[in-house]
């Protein structure tokens, strides 16, 4: 049996909402692509799924984006490491953790700044393709 890596893509993800309580930000995406690595193939597959992304204890630095907009690129760092343009799977991160997008089409980029970072899947992913290695 083989093991299987999910990974969130960060490029082409659909930014739909933003919504922001006292603390607390989430931001919900109606599309980002997830890469299933399956060690031992000669193919790996790929899927898209809605997430919820929630920041806590948050400081937000840059002008958040009107939604829905599409993210060009972006950082996520969980502690000392930084992700760019992906991300390994489950997010349930504590500690130093931020994300920083770019927004395709305005070059604008807003960072988030927190002290726990989740990712919710929303529903059942869809698949797209194989990709080869």
């Amino acid at each position: 049996m083989s093991d299987t890596t999910n990974v969130l893509q960060v490029p082409g993800a659909q930014l739909e909402s933003i919504t922001q309580s006292d603390n607390e930000i989430s931001l919900h995406f109606s599309q980002v692509q997830l890469l299933q690595e399956m060690e031992g193939t000669i193919e790996d597959s790929l899927w898209t799924q809605a997430v919820n992304l929630t920041i806590r204890e948050i400081e937000t630095e840059g002008e958040l984006p009107e939604c829905p907009c599409i993210i060009k690129s972006g950082d996520l760092v969980n502690n000392i490491f930084t992700y760019r343009d992906h991300a390994p799977l489950p997010i349930d991160w504590r500690g130093e953790v931020r994300c920083s997008f770019t927004v395709e089409g305005t070059g604008s980029s807003f960072t988030i700044d927190g002290e726990s970072m989740q990712l919710e899947q929303i529903d059942l992913p869809r698949y797209i393709k194989h990709i080869k290695k």
